[in-house]
């Protein structure tokens, strides 16, 4: 059984979260998640490490980079790394591609490039199925 004092910490949690993935695609600061939340951040901060385990900071940016990595995977050809990273708020490149390399174990550029190839296969399959099998012709 949940003492009163994590449940207040778990909905805090889930608040915050519910915030956050409304704002992933805005560059948004942390004290201004809080605020919409409705908490302090020295209450957040001790929320999230009862709860999660992690900094409220640490869960934004695994968050973000998750966001990153689906988008990479479902994107279009058009969209580069840097668009999809910038559009996420990640504005030093080079960290970011440390980081996304932590975490993935692959650069944005390899996750790219492995979803377009895996992309062009079933296309190919896909076109393969509508033409139907090959007919010979017989004299």
């Amino acid at each position: 059984m949940l003492t009163r004092q994590a449940k207040r910490y778990q909905q805090i949690v889930d608040k915050f979260e519910q915030v956050a993935r409304a704002n992933i695609a805005k560059t948004v600061r942390h004290t201004d998640l809080c605020r919409q939340a409705g908490v302090t951040s020295r209450t957040l901060f001790r929320a999230f490490l009862a709860v999660r385990g992690t900094t409220p900071y640490r869960y934004l940016q695994q968050l973000r980079l998750n966001e990153v990595r689906r988008a990479l995977a479902l994107g279009s050809e058009a969209a580069t790394v840097t668009e999809v990273a910038t559009r996420f708020g990640f504005r030093e490149l080079g960290r970011f591609a440390a980081q996304y390399r932590a975490a993935f174990g692959e650069s944005p550029s390899e996750t790219k490039r492995r979803a377009r190839s895996m992309h062009r296969v079933s296309h190919d399959v896909a076109l393969q199925h509508t033409r139907g099998p090959k007919h010979s012709a017989t004299p």
